[in-house]
């Protein structure tokens, strides 16, 4: 795919070629040099258009300083619309920094455990891992949690 016909195609309402230019930025994909700027810039318009990739990818940008300011506070902001969409690994984002007091909001184990729990029901098993972790909370809060995911807490050998 050209460049400029991925351009084009954004400008006539296409945001998936808005997230396959970044992709090219970011990447250097068909010998383009890599931009993170200019990646960062293509992810946030289609993220402000609805893109759910894009939500995830420029929270990345954001919570990384890569090619933005790093900014934990807007970076929650964007995972949590892709998260709100179903994307997994938002989600999962979205857990850690409720877990580790980033983003603006206060330390809470309980709402991590919430977020990695709908992360690990749609697959991600990195969350999977944080709620064996957490499990002490995990069991509380989401009881039943290790049968529904078909895996061992701790200190529960099924």
């Amino acid at each position: 795919m050209g460049l400029a016909w991925l351009q084009q195609a954004y400008k006539n309402g296409d945001i998936d070629a808005a997230y396959e230019t970044a992709t090219i930025f970011e990447h250097g994909k068909y010998d383009v040099n890599v931009d993170i700027y200019i990646a960062a810039r293509w992810f946030l318009g289609a993220a402000k258009l609805g893109h759910v990739e894009s939500m995830a990818e420029y929270a990345m940008c954001l919570e990384l300083g890569c090619g933005v300011d790093q900014c934990d506070t807007q970076a929650l902001d964007w995972y949590t619309k892709a998260a709100n969409k179903g994307h997994v690994t938002a989600n999962f984002s979205v857990g850690e920094m409720f877990e580790s007091a980033r983003g603006g909001v206060p330390q809470s184990d309980t709402e991590a455990v919430l977020w990695y729990y709908k992360a690990a029901m749609l697959g991600d098993e990195d969350s999977k891992l944080a709620l064996q972790r957490l499990n002490d909370i995990a069991r509380i809060v989401v009881p039943g949690w290790a049968a529904a995911l078909n895996v061992q807490s701790a200190g529960n050998a099924q």
